[in-house]
């Protein structure tokens, strides 16, 4: 089973319980689950470590979909290594994620030290640690990910409210039946939308130039529909990025991409 197949059935399901959670509360679960993974191995509850392990592994994918992030398939190094170092490992990495998201989301600044250490980074380090406790504990891991996954969209659907997230924005999922890429979609506008009235009701715009030059992302997408926004050309984006237009059979899109 391969690492984007794991991410396309984890979108599916997400999708079919109501979308992602926002990043930080992603975040939180994330650490509470790290937290569940210490508790089973100092009980040497093997069952126990073993669904907290997926779990780690599910939710560190959901936060690297929400970035458009492709991740490379995670593989196992125990050499050298006891459960007990491996987790502090886990630990590490954790805390790195929790590090940048705070950045990205929060209230914290990058340091200068630490631009171009990226969420995919360390989210693919988490995972190979992750993995590692599982070889090194006889645990199959991803062998036990798709019926986990089937578990969960059974078990918990109806459980989430809706929450908008640009990763699942009609407006991007409609483009990239056109493009491949990393892209982040604005939520719909309305008729005759002046585009600065528009850029005002979408908040993730400012997200997108925050980051999208750290994590590589390739645009933000805007579909434009016939009578949608106007006076385009009014609006200046951001220094460093530009905005293109782009026609695809009957569908229009405007796209904020980094200046290469």
């Amino acid at each position: 089973m391969s690492v984007r197949e794991v991410q396309q059935k984890i979108d599916e399901m997400i999708l079919h319980l109501g979308g992602y959670w926002r990043p930080l509360s992603g975040l939180a679960r994330l650490l509470e689950e790290v937290g569940e993974v210490g508790g089973a191995l100092r009980r040497g509850a093997m069952d126990e470590l073993k669904e907290e392990l997926l779990d780690v592994l599910v939710i560190s994918t959901c936060l690297a979909n929400q970035y458009a992030i492709q991740l490379r398939q995670p593989e196992a190094n125990t050499e050298g290594e006891t459960q007990e170092q491996l987790y502090f490992q886990i630990v590490e990495e954790a805390g790195e994620v929790a590090r940048i998201l705070n950045a990205y989301e929060g209230d914290k600044k990058l340091k200068p030290n630490r631009h171009g250490q990226s969420l995919q980074r360390h989210i693919e380090q988490l995972q190979c640690v992750v993995l590692s406790i599982g070889t090194l504990s006889n645990l199959h891991l991803f062998d036990s990910l798709f019926d986990l996954i089937e578990e969960k969209s059974n078990r918990d659907f109806g459980r989430f409210d809706h929450t908008p997230d640009p990763i699942t924005e009609a407006s991007v999922r409609t483009y990239m039946r056109h493009q491949s890429g990393r892209y982040w979609g604005g939520i719909s506008v309305k008729s005759f939308e002046r585009f600065d009235r528009y850029i005002e009701r979408e908040h993730h715009i400012e997200r997108f130039y925050r980051i999208a030059s750290i994590e590589g992302l390739d645009g933000f997408v805007i579909h434009q529909k016939r009578d949608g926004l106007i006076r385009v050309e009014d609006f200046l984006v951001t220094d460093g990025f530009m905005i293109t237009v782009e026609d695809y059979e009957s569908e229009r899109f405007l796209v904020i991409r980094p200046v290469q």
